[in-house]
C-alpha cells in the first residue's frame, strides 16, 4: 500500500502524516518548564475523544483539555499548524504552580505534531472503527460542518494517490473521501507515537488503566475508571453493527470504503465488514 503523501514542507492539514522538516524544527524549539508529565493525543473526529479527555481529567493530579485549540481560535472556523504549536508551547510552559503531576490535551494536534513531539511529550493516536466514524460523520454533517472542508493540499494528495478528483463530488462525498484519506495516513503513526489507542479496547477496565497510566504516569483508581466507563458522551448515532452501517453507505461510498481502506484497516486490527478484531499486520 502506498501511504498518501502529506509530508511536504509547508503542508499542514488535519490529515498530516510524517512530520515535515518544519514541524521537526518547531518541535525541537519547544522547551518544557516544570517537572510534570506532558501528553498529547491526536485523533480524527468522532473517535470518542471527548470521553477519553473526561477520563484522563477525572484524576485530581491531571489537567486534560479537549480540543483546546478550537476555543483559542474562536470565532474562526479553521486552524493551522501554527495555531496548534501555539497551544503546544502554552502547555509546555505552563507550570500550573506545581498543582498537577500531568497536563495535556486530547484532540487538538495533527498527527504530524504527535510524531515530531514524541520524546518531549507522551504522544498517542486515538482510533475508532472507520465505519463507525464515517457513520457519525454522515449523521452529523448536514447540521454541523465546522472544520469539515478539505484543504487544497489534501485534495491534490487525494488526486495523486487515488486518482479521485474531489472537486467533482458532492460536499458530503468530498468529506467522506477526505475522512478515508485521513484514516489511511494514520498508518504513519505505527512506531512513531507512544500509544495507538483503539476506543473499542477501552471497554476493558484493564486497557483503560494501561492507557491512562501510560499517558499521565499516574495510576487511576478503579472507581474513576468504572465511573467513566458507565458514562459515555456524545453519542451521535443509534446502535448498529458495522455490517449494517456499511450496507447503508451509497454504492459509490461502499466501493471507496472497501477499496481504499482495506490495507490500512487491517494494520490497525479492524475488519471492514465486521465488529470483530483481526490480527494486526506489521
Amino acid at each position: 500500500m502506498r501511504v498518501p503523501n502529506s509530508k511536504l514542507p509547508g503542508r499542514h492539514s488535519k490529515s498530516d502524516g510524517l512530520a515535515s522538516v518544519d514541524l521537526a524544527a518547531q518541535a525541537a524549539s519547544i522547551e518544557l518548564v516544570g517537572n510534570h508529565r506532558r501528553f498529547l493525543v491526536a485523533r480524527m473526529g468522532y473517535t470518542g475523544s471527548t470521553w477519553l479527555a473526561k477520563l484522563l481529567n477525572s484524576h485530581l493530579d491531571v489537567i486534560c483539555t479537549h480540543e483546546q485549540v478550537v476555543s483559542r481560535v474562536h470565532p474562526r472556523k479553521s486552524f493551522s499548524a501554527a495555531d496548534v504549536f501555539e497551544l503546544v508551547r502554552a502547555i509546555a510552559w505552563n507550570t500550573y504552580n506545581g498543582a498537577y503531576r500531568a497536563a495535556g490535551d486530547v484532540g487538538s494536534i495533527f498527527l504530524g505534531h504527535a510524531i515530531a513531539l514524541r520524546g518531549k511529550f507522551t504522544t498517542a493516536l486515538l482510533m475508532r472503527h472507520p465505519a463507525r466514524l464515517l457513520n457519525a460523520r454522515l449523521k452529523v454533517y448536514p447540521t454541523y460542518q465546522h472544520f469539515a472542508e478539505i484543504e487544497s493540499e489534501t485534495r491534490v494528495d487525494i488526486q495523486q494517490t487515488w486518482d479521485i478528483d474531489v472537486s467533482k463530488l458532492s460536499a458530503l462525498d468530498r468529506r467522506f473521501v477526505g475522512d478515508l484519506f485521513t484514516f489511511v495516513t494514520q498508518v504513519q503513526a505505527i512506531g512513531n507515537v507512544d500509544f495507538i489507542i483503539r476506543i473499542e479496547d477501552l471497554r476493558s477496565a484493564d486497557r483503560c488503566h494501561e492507557i491512562s497510566e501510560g499517558l499521565t504516569g499516574i495510576q487511576y483508581d478503579t472507581a474513576l475508571v468504572l465511573r467513566a466507563m458507565s458514562a459515555p458522551v456524545n453519542r451521535h448515532t443509534a446502535a448498529a453493527t458495522v455490517r449494517e452501517i456499511v450496507e447503508r453507505f451509497t454504492p459509490q461510498q461502499r466501493e471507496w470504503y472497501q477499496r481504499l481502506l482495506r490495507d490500512a484497516a487491517q494494520r490497525f486490527g479492524y475488519a471492514l465488514d465486521s465488529d470483530e478484531a483481526i490480527a494486526q499486520s506489521a
